[in-house]
Parts: C-alpha cells; structure tokens; sequence
C-alpha cells in the first residue's frame, strides 16, 4: 500500500514540478518538500487543499487515508490567515564562494517572514562580512533573474549580487573603471579588496534588503 510521502513524491513528479517550485509556489522552503517526501514530517491539514491543487487532483487524492480528513482540510484552509513565509536559495557573500540551493540541496535552507506578499524573485543570505555595516551576515536581499548578461551605467552607484565566471555570487557595489568601459564591484569594507573588470555570467541589482 502507498504510503503518503511516496504519494506526494508520486504526484509532484507527475507534474513535473521540482521541490523547490512547489516550495515557491506554497511560500515555504523547499526543505519541508523534502522532509514529507522522506516521510520525516506531514504537510499541515492548512496545506492539503493548496497541494491537491497544485498538482490537479482532488482532495481526496492528496489526503488519502492518512493525512486526515478531506472536510478538515478545507476548513484548515479557509481559516488560515495569509502567509509571508517565504524560501531562502542559497546564500550570497560579500567576500567569498556561495551556494545557490538546487532541488536536493536541503541542509542550509530555511525560509523568512517578509513584511509583504506575493514576492516571486530570488531570496538570498547574506554570508561574510565585507558589505558590514550595510548588509550584516544573516539579513536577507532579493533579486530576480536571470539578470543581466553585462553592466550597464545605469548600475553604477547600485548595490548587485553577480554571478562571476569562476563561479562565485557575491554582494557588491557597482562603480565605475577607469573608463566608460569598465566597472569594478566594491566592498564597503575598505580592507577588502575591489574586484576591476570582473567577468560576469549574470548581474541582478538588489530589490529588497530585509535588515535584522
């Protein structure tokens, strides 16, 4: 007999929607995706009806015999008031190597409560210190992308996360080279060294900065 963590495992993969998409789409981090399809822990009955309808099947199907009761899943639904919880992807350093969480990559991930709703952008950790005071370690920015594929003047003086080729994400200021031509992504930290002419994969300026 299926168990109810295959179940779910069984219709998300049939929409061929990842862990972190039904995550984004539920505001919530795409670890409690992971930990139902474990069978570590069971959806709350609040969250049933958004499932069964993410994945285009009735309660019914979703609640089954062991994840109470349809009735009770959709009065938890109805009474529950908005949620701001959103998924954090990864972490963004002021000075060194980051990761961007994939689907799988579970450890680290968590989410944060944003003072409003509907984001459907980026979130990211700020890592490392060299953006201190601005950005202290552990607040979180937002950014979308994919981004942009090169600088532009309209970046100068703007705070970014990019992408560089050698395949670090950091957090920086965009100022202005020797030239019209260059750019250089500075630190606030005057002991860490700027980074002239970088090569870039992608570049996302900074849309929200939720201070702790």
């Amino acid at each position: 007999m299926e168990d109810w963590a295959t179940r779910l495992k069984r219709l998300r993969t049939a929409t061929r929607l990842s862990q972190a998409k039904v995550a984004r789409a539920m505001g919530i981090a795409p670890a409690s995706v992971a930990q139902w399809e474990i069978g570590r822990s069971k959806p709350s009955l609040d969250r049933l009806s958004a499932l069964a309808n993410l994945y285009g099947v009735s309660l019914a199907d979703i609640c089954g015999t062991d994840l109470g009761s349809p009735t009770e899943a959709l009065k938890a639904a109805k009474i529950q008031p908005p949620r701001n919880r959103f998924p954090v992807s990864g972490f963004v350093s002021g000075a060194d190597r980051v990761i961007m969480y994939s689907d799988g990559d579970i450890v680290q991930d968590g989410d944060v409560e944003l003072p409003f709703g509907g984001y459907d952008g980026i979130i990211l950790r700020v890592n490392g210190e060299s953006m201190v005071p601005r950005y202290k370690p552990g607040e979180v920015v937002g950014i979308h992308l994919p981004g942009k594929e090169h600088f532009t003047t309209k970046m100068i003086g703007k705070d970014v996360v990019a992408k560089l080729l050698d395949g670090q994400i950091v957090l920086k200021t965009v100022m202005c080279g020797g030239d019209s031509s260059s750019f250089v992504l500075a630190s606030v930290n005057p002991l860490v060294p700027p980074i002239f002419n970088p090569e870039i994969e992608w570049i996302s300026q900074i849309e929200f900065h939720l201070v702790g």
